[in-house]
């Protein structure tokens, strides 16, 4: 598609993804006074309560997917595990963004890593592997413990397995065997933190604040903003975020994954193509969010300051801790409207000012 002029007020965007990410993008949008359709497989989906309009097919549904696209002004997804043949399909008829090669690269940990070093950008040691045998050689290459991950279909924690003792090896390499997989060195980091970015179509470029990041299990924990780094930590980081969202040409907001190992240097981790869990806490301590911001760029308005106002900590809900939440006077809630509270399940995040 041609490059789109900005849009008027009451244009439609088109969410490919109903999820809370979907739906934060969705109330950001009418917050500015555009309309959204949410097309999502699941009927429930927590996005489908506070949009203009829906869809309810698979993501494979060509003749639905090209009505969707006919009937909005312009595209967007909210999560990466995307068919890209649907970004495809919906892309001949409107435009979308962020672009497929974004999509292309960030869902498969092999392009990433791939395009990442090609840049001349460091990350942890890896081998890429797709069967037993590559898998055992690809072990010997790298000194345990490692992490073994699927290359495609992989968040929260999902699709991946650590290997720290020599006896477990023969059981993951049979597990994995078959599977396109990409095997990292893990390494004793201080600390992992994010830089939500974002760049318009005029490719002005907005950074915020790097967050530092706390997992268990693989799932985001919390977020707190400032990270305990230095400032020529965070302006490399932002350098490094600049580079790559600049290389593909991205339009839109993202998230992009650091480890800043004991000795200083700055690793990235991943790259997510959308709106990004770890930025949650703009909602509370920036005048524009990291919603706001993606709705700017694809509409084709431009994009604000990401300046923070206030120190802030940002907690997910997860699971059953959604029926003991609390609504008091330091915490600024937003929850999702998942029907059901599962195990570790993002049900709702929390932003308290420090």
């Amino acid at each position: 598609m041609n490059k789109q002029s900005r849009l008027p007020l009451g244009s439609v965007i088109g969410i490919l993804g109903g999820g809370q990410l979907g739906r934060m993008l969705s109330l950001s949008a009418s917050q500015l006074g555009f309309k959204t359709h949410i097309y999502d497989p699941d009927f429930n989906a927590p996005a489908k309560q506070v949009t203009n309009l829906s869809s309810t097919f698979k993501y494979d549904d060509i003749n639905n997917l090209k009505n969707f696209a006919k009937n909005v002004d312009v595209i967007t997804y909210e999560f990466e595990n995307i068919p890209l043949d649907t970004i495809r399909v919906c892309q001949e008829i409107k435009n979308v963004y962020p672009n497929s090669r974004s999509l292309e690269i960030c869902q498969d940990r092999i392009n990433e890593k791939k395009f990442l070093n090609n840049m001349g950008i460091k990350t942890v040691k890896f081998v890429v592997a797709s069967s037993y045998e590559n898998i055992i050689d690809g072990i010997k290459q790298l000194r345990l413990p490692v992490v073994i991950k699927t290359s495609r279909f992989g968040y929260d924690g999902k699709g991946q397995k650590i290997i720290s003792q020599k006896e477990e090896i023969d059981k993951v390499a049979s597990q994995f065997n078959n599977v396109p997989v990409i095997i990292e060195e893990m390494i004793d980091f201080e600390l992992e933190m994010s830089v939500i970015i974002c760049r318009d179509m005029d490719g002005k470029i907005s950074a915020y604040d790097p967050s530092e990041n706390v997992h268990q299990n693989g799932i985001l924990i919390e977020s707190k903003v400032p990270a305990n780094i230095s400032l020529s930590i965070a302006s490399d980081a932002i350098i490094i975020a600049s580079k790559i969202i600049r290389n593909l040409e991205y339009i839109g907001t993202m998230g992009i994954e650091f480890f800043l190992t004991k000795s200083k240097q700055l690793l990235v981790n991943e790259m997510a193509p959308r709106v990004h869990n770890s930025g949650h806490w703009t909602q509370s301590g920036c005048i524009i969010s990291q919603f706001e911001q993606h709705i700017r760029a694809i509409t084709g308005n431009s994009i604000g300051d990401g300046k923070r106002h206030s120190n802030i900590m940002m907690k997910n809900i997860l699971g059953e801790d959604i029926y003991n939440i609390r609504y008091d006077s330091e915490s600024s809630l937003n929850i999702y409207g998942k029907d059901e509270a599962k195990l570790n399940r993002k049900m709702g995040h929390s932003n308290i000012i420090k």
